[in-house]
């Protein structure tokens, strides 16, 4: 389901990022390599933005309470922890939480009740969870995802379908956000590293899709000039807005020109999407030789899977079971399993755009 707001649209084809190494062995006498958050708790840990308790333990089990959550984003934030009054009458000022939560509301992340209360102890839910970081991330792209259990009509739907966009969550196998679910000290970690860092991004998707590593970065050839294709947290310009996120950065080495997308794949298809603007359907899903579909609405041209398990050479490599999708004017894309696109020839058979190398 898209959810994009309305704006400009940008062109796509570049990669660059430094790669985070695996954790260490955990220094939390119940965090063990069996844990599937371990590395992301320990990434959490060196960054000083989630910490154990006493006795040497993470509890990652334990659910997330109110003040908790303001705590891991003051810190995630760099926000003022100094213990202090607040304005919520069952706020203590002696609370580990105060500070965080005072400097939190103050920037909007977080919210207190009608009734003058923070209720710190109070239970995070997934939904809660979702709006807090497109708060404090200040996430506004949306998502082509959708989940069977969220509705327009939720009030963090919009924010579900924010941090879902940036690979901050892929939900569920069974298609389920479970919104109302209690989020654990583990949970809320690798919530927290995928809003940090690629690698932990790239965790949430499918290893048997279309779309480019998050971590990795692709060389082209393109009409004889090299374009360089990387994922980046960078500060990136959409007509007149300035958004500050992560985006696949197409940046061609001869002209210097750099532009930015993103890539996101569904049940239903693979996604090229411009930034407050619209997405084009590069391959539809589930992959069957003679699927049609319409790449934009914004055109009439139709493109159509005409071959599975194809043979084409690039300088990076020889390929053995490429898709080919052949548009209305002749020209053939191909796309490979666990990359995505690697060649583009028109309809005379000369190269248009080719893979060079990965990194």
């Amino acid at each position: 389901m898209k959810r994009f707001i309305s704006g400009i649209a940008a062109l796509a084809l570049g990669l660059g990022l430094a790669v985070q190494p695996a954790a260490a062995a955990s220094k939390f006498t119940d965090v063990t390599k069996t844990n599937q958050f371990q590395d992301e708790i320990q990434y959490l840990t060196g960054k000083k933005i989630i910490s154990g308790f006493s006795n040497g333990t993470f509890k990652p089990k334990a659910e997330v309470t109110r003040g908790d959550a303001a705590i891991m984003i003051g810190r995630l934030k760099n926000l003022d922890g100094t213990k202090r009054p607040s304005k919520f009458k069952d706020v203590n000022k002696d609370s580990a939480a105060s500070g965080y939560i005072t400097s939190a509301v103050a920037k909007g992340y977080i919210t207190g009740y009608a009734d003058g209360t923070f209720r710190p102890n109070e239970i995070l839910t997934r939904g809660d969870m979702a709006i807090i970081l497109t708060r404090a991330l200040d996430l506004r792209l949306g998502s082509m995802q959708s989940f069977s259990d969220v509705s327009d009509r939720m009030k963090a739907s919009e924010a579900i379908y924010n941090i879902a966009g940036e690979f901050i969550t892929g939900g569920y196998a069974d298609g389920t956000f479970r919104p109302y679910d209690k989020v654990t000290r583990e949970q809320f970690s690798a919530f927290l590293a995928r809003a940090l860092s690629p690698v932990y991004k790239q965790r949430t998707v499918n290893n048997d899709g279309f779309t480019y590593d998050m971590t990795k970065k692709y060389v082209f050839n393109v009409s004889g000039e090299e374009l360089h294709v990387s994922y980046k947290n960078t500060s990136a310009k959409f007509g007149d807005l300035t958004y500050k996120g992560f985006f696949w950065e197409y940046k061609n080495t001869t002209t210097n020109k750099t532009q930015y997308v993103r890539y996101e794949q569904t049940k239903d298809a693979v996604y090229l999407e411009y930034p407050f603007s619209d997405a084009n359907t590069e391959l539809k899903l589930p992959v069957k030789v003679g699927k049609k579909w319409n790449p934009a609405l914004s055109e009439e041209e139709f493109h159509t899977i005409t071959g599975i398990g194809k043979t084409i050479t690039t300088p990076y490599k020889k390929f053995t079971d490429a898709i080919e999708v052949t548009t209305e004017t002749g020209n053939k894309k191909y796309f490979v399993k666990n990359i995505g696109q690697v060649k583009t020839v028109d309809k005379s058979g000369k190269v248009l755009s080719e893979l060079k190398s990965i990194q």
